[in-house]
């Protein structure tokens, strides 16, 4: 998913056709050009460890002037990884955030939000936490964590638990989300809590304000927002027009949706729910959203037929936008949006024989043609991104030595 600056069902891969420096030294490659990948970091057997597609692993934080990813590593299942980088070059680990269980391996429970307040770096941590299962069934808990950045060093408050269900018909992962809006006030969503059943589209508010310097590390009650036929394995939160929007697959069916559904907040609580495309079966991964500015949000997903499918939400009304081009495609490996204010960009894995990082732009009037950002032989899978203001990055699943795999990244210039 794109970046956030606050204060300023899976399934088996299907392929198919149709379809301290500062900022002068994270200058990106030109994605038309083929930017020059990095491997950050190697995970071990690790399930999706950049995450879905809606989720932040990455992120550029502006008083650090670095970039920091998050991940786990099969040697440590009781740690929640980082890393930071001036250049998005050179990686140096920073101190990992202990958790009071694992994430059973799976990169897809957990993501992260920014937020720049007060002039401190500000990060976010919404984490699906696996315990020992029990009689009842798997003991399945949300937490959330917070953590500020000062230079290449992380410091962590302590995990708080948030909720607690053992439903043997959950289907994992859940995906959860979390974001800092711009009055400071942080937000989470899961799909483990008790609201008719499990699986569904949950939300808590937190009751005060980040200060940058403290938080009192409450989220208020729950706030339900909608119940689906499945379980909800992938959603994101949003902004237009001023107004919070929550964005989830809508689960109506499995392994494969039909299509996004969202619901809008205001003084008055949740809207009615409602979807966000004509209904096409289409991977519960393969959609993004990227705020290009206050008032347009962007929305992309791609169908199973290899069909794309763009929207723009000012806050108030929803307009169709023509499409990308289809191109070669590996479904569920995920579809992410970049921005620089005007242009948006969509980054998937295609499914050639290489399993090439592939691009195409829309220029705010007009799609160009779908570009190649790494086209060397490799098996890549589960693509995500990091979008604000001078900053879009890319990063995705490489296979290394099996089982292993890396965590593969680069700068993009749309």
């Amino acid at each position: 998913m794109g970046g956030v600056d606050a204060g300023e069902d899976t399934q088996a891969p299907e392929s198919g056709e149709g379809d301290d420096a500062g900022s002068e030294a994270d200058a990106p490659a030109t994605g038309d050009a083929g930017a020059t990948p990095v491997v950050i970091t190697s995970v071990g057997a690790i399930t999706q460890p950049t995450g879905l597609a809606q989720e932040t692993h990455l992120l550029y934080a502006t008083h650090s002037a670095r970039w920091w990813l998050f991940w786990i590593e099969d040697t440590q299942p009781y740690e929640l990884q980082a890393s930071a980088s001036l250049d998005f070059v050179t990686w140096t680990a920073a101190t990992p955030l202990e958790l009071p269980a694992s994430l059973d391996e799976d990169g897809a429970d957990f993501s992260v939000a920014y937020a720049d307040i007060a002039g401190v770096d500000v990060v976010h941590i919404t984490l699906g936490l696996h315990f020992p299962d029990v009689d009842a069934g798997p003991d399945r808990r949300h937490f959330h964590a917070r953590a500020s950045l000062s230079g290449g060093a992380i410091l962590y408050d302590t995990p708080e638990q948030v909720t607690m269900i053992t439903d043997p018909a959950i289907v994992e992962p859940d995906g959860p989300a979390t974001i800092v809006t711009s009055d400071n006030r942080v937000w989470d969503s899961s799909g483990w809590a008790n609201y008719m059943g499990t699986g569904n589209e949950v939300a808590w508010e937190s009751e005060g304000f980040d200060q940058g310097t403290s938080w009192d590390g409450m989220l208020g009650l729950q706030q339900n927002i909608a119940a689906e036929a499945h379980t909800v394995n992938a959603r994101t939160f949003a902004v237009a027009g001023g107004s919070l929007v929550a964005l989830w697959e809508l689960a109506d069916q499995e392994p494969d949706p039909t299509n996004v559904a969202w619901s809008q907040n205001s003084i008055i609580g949740w809207g009615n729910p409602a979807n966000v495309f004509p209904s096409s079966p289409q991977s519960a991964n393969d959609w993004d959203v990227v705020e290009v500015s206050a008032k347009d949000l962007r929305v992309v997903r791609r169908a199973l037929d290899g069909s794309f499918d763009h929207m723009r939400y000012d806050g108030t009304t929803w307009t169709t936008l023509p499409a990308p081009p289809s191109d070669s495609w590996l479904a569920e490996s995920g579809v992410v949006l970049l921005t620089d204010g005007t242009r948006v960009g969509v980054v998937t894995i295609a499914g050639d024989a290489s399993s090439s990082v592939r691009m195409i732009v829309w220029d705010g009037s007009a799609w160009g043609a779908w570009s190649t950002l790494e086209g060397s032989a490799a098996s890549r899978r589960y693509v995500s991104a990091w979008s604000s203001p001078g900053h879009n990055a890319v990063v995705w699943t490489q296979q290394a030595q099996a089982p292993d795999l890396d965590i593969v990244g680069t700068l993009v210039t749309l």
